[in-house]
């Protein structure tokens, strides 16, 4: 009897635990509706200010050709000799991909160069000797003191 009846309360307790499983499970399924429904909403505002945007600079070209057009009313816009495309670069119209590989190319050319730098020793004439710029520093500093010493001098006189 006292086992029948501890059976009978073990699943009134498993039956009480499903319900509030279920109970559980609903809510979280809420609430993962909620967060989908918020992010397909943050990616449709993200599609439409990037439209925005897009429209935006086609906007502005299309100002900035009639600008041109009519500033520059020799020049006419849909002349195939008008790239837009190219950009000037070092006094010269280049397309864009070759002005980006110029410029990758000076910055390596810069690159090596500042590390040839820094690593070859400075070297200065100091009374028909080759020296280290220590040297000439310390005789700059000598002969920079001798010349202060001078001019308190002459002052004084």
């Amino acid at each position: 009897m006292r086992l029948e009846a501890k059976v009978k309360k073990l699943k009134g307790s498993v039956v009480g635990l499903e319900k509030k499983l279920k109970a559980k499970q609903m809510e979280l399924d809420g609430v993962n509706a909620a967060k989908e429904a918020a992010a397909e909403e943050a990616a449709s505002e993200v599609f439409g200010l990037q439209q925005a945007m897009y429209n935006e600079h086609v906007n502005g070209f299309q100002k900035a050709l009639r600008q041109a057009e009519f500033l520059y009313w020799e020049v006419s816009v849909t002349d195939c000799r008008f790239n837009v495309n190219l950009d000037v670069y070092d006094d010269r119209m280049l397309d864009v991909v070759e002005i980006s590989q110029l410029k990758a190319e000076k910055e390596a050319a810069t690159t090596a160069n500042e590390d040839t730098v820094v690593t070859t020793p400075a070297a200065t004439m100091v009374d028909g000797m080759v020296g280290q710029v220590e040297v000439a520093d310390e005789e700059a500093d000598g002969v920079e003191e001798d010349a202060a010493g001078e001019e308190v001098d002459e002052v004084e006189e």
